[in-house]
């Protein structure tokens, strides 16, 4: 309608607006750089010591999952490459080239493309074949059929690992085809060294795993930590209405998002792996993520109603504030410890933040509150499973 084209107008008009305050500030002297300067990419060499910067960090973490799988890739390829040439089969980059195409930093994507890799060459195989044995076709049908199967692939890269498999693998039969390479070349080395790859690609995640399951526990600490800045950066504000806002509001609520991304990032990962016993169960994730998600709604709905500078301080609002700083600051290690955080301090605040004539103070505290509650009870729940599965395998 006319009134969402002008909405969506006025939209855009504001977003340019913001843009050119972004880049004016992030210009050299203020100055308000031309058209061509904002379509400017860096260039390569530009890029280079960032990428040395982020690599340099990664080495340093020896718990690092792009570092594990780095080392798992280099290994699996060199493996790969001396199998399949060690093999009678020729062709032995082709165990290397299925195994880095299934290969994933985690273990749900790499067991899914290596599943799908091997059953979508064997698919491609047959149906290549079959045409081959039935068609007799020359050098010339052999090549046409070879630039089809290679506009299927690109036509079908959005569907997924297996049906683009299947027409690379027609390709390459095809292409080989042309060369004169009977079906009985073809087809047994393609089949027995993508399988190659396949295992080698599995077996790495066997030896040299890095499973998300057990680090959900450190995903969880680290979301409910960012939670609790976010409360006490807006809390904060309702304490001192008449400060200049510095932008601590906006920051943590972006670390929130971030963190709580990461968090359902490792739940999705984590479902595909076969180490369930080793993370919390998933009962406990499920109940301890919603209390941090009924946390972060009532410091939004608290954000929404921020005070004027004009208004006067929310007794009761500091005190909580500080509080709740505290306590995100010890909870990542009692949550990584498989300790029940303690909420002592939070609670005698909104015992005194309850005297407050603030009634939007009031509720969000109120709220922020039980949900800490039911966190600490989901992982309450936790540490009795755990004990209770000690004292079994004790008996």
């Amino acid at each position: 309608s006319v009134l969402e084209r002008a909405s969506a107008r006025r939209a855009a008009a504001r977003l340019a607006a913001l843009l050119g305050e972004v880049v004016v500030a992030a210009a050299p002297g203020g100055r308000r750089p031309g058209p061509e300067a904002l379509r400017a990419r860096p260039g390569l060499l530009r890029l280079v010591p960032g990428a040395v910067r982020d690599v340099a960090d990664e080495v340093r973490r020896p718990d690092s999952p792009y570092l594990r799988h780095a080392v798992r890739v280099t290994v699996v390829t060199s493996t790969g490459y001396l199998l399949g040439t060690a093999l009678p089969f020729g062709h032995g980059y082709w165990a290397p080239l299925a195994a880095v195409m299934s290969m994933r930093p985690d273990f749900g994507q790499t067991y899914a493309r290596a599943v799908a890799r091997f059953a979508g060459t064997l698919v491609g195989v047959a149906l290549a074949t079959g045409v081959g044995r039935l068609a007799d076709p020359g050098a010339y049908a052999s090549a046409g059929l070879a630039v089809g199967a290679a506009f299927a692939v690109y036509l079908l890269l959005p569907s997924g690992q297996a049906p683009v498999q299947v027409f690379i693998s027609a390709y390459v039969v095809f292409l080989l085809g042309m060369a004169g390479e009977e079906w009985t070349q073809t087809v047994p080395e393609r089949v027995v060294l993508t399988l190659l790859g396949g295992a080698l690609a599995m077996l790495s995640y066997a030896l040299f795993p890095a499973w998300e399951t057990p680090r959900l526990r450190a995903r969880l600490a680290d979301w409910a930590a960012a939670a609790g800045r976010y409360g006490a950066e807006v809390l904060e504000r309702f304490a001192r209405p008449d400060r200049p806002p510095t932008g601590a509001v906006r920051q943590a609520l972006l670390d929130l998002r971030a963190a709580r991304a990461a968090w359902r990032d490792a739940l999705d990962r984590a479902a595909q792996e076969p180490v369930r016993h080793r993370g919390p169960s998933p009962a406990v994730t499920e109940a301890a993520g919603a209390a941090v998600g009924r946390f972060t709604r009532a410091a939004m709905v608290l954000e929404a109603h921020l005070p004027d500078r004009t208004a006067a301080p929310s007794a009761g609002a500091a005190a909580l504030a500080e509080a709740l700083r505290r306590a995100a600051e010890r909870c990542p290690g009692e949550v990584r410890e498989r300790r029940v955080p303690c909420w002592d301090e939070v609670r005698a605040a909104f015992d005194a933040a309850e005297a407050s004539d603030d009634p939007v103070v009031r509720a969000g505290a109120r709220e922020m509150v039980r949900a800490l509650e039911e966190l600490a009870e989901a992982l309450a729940a936790e540490r009795g499973d755990a004990l209770s599965a000690e004292g079994a395998e004790g008996s």
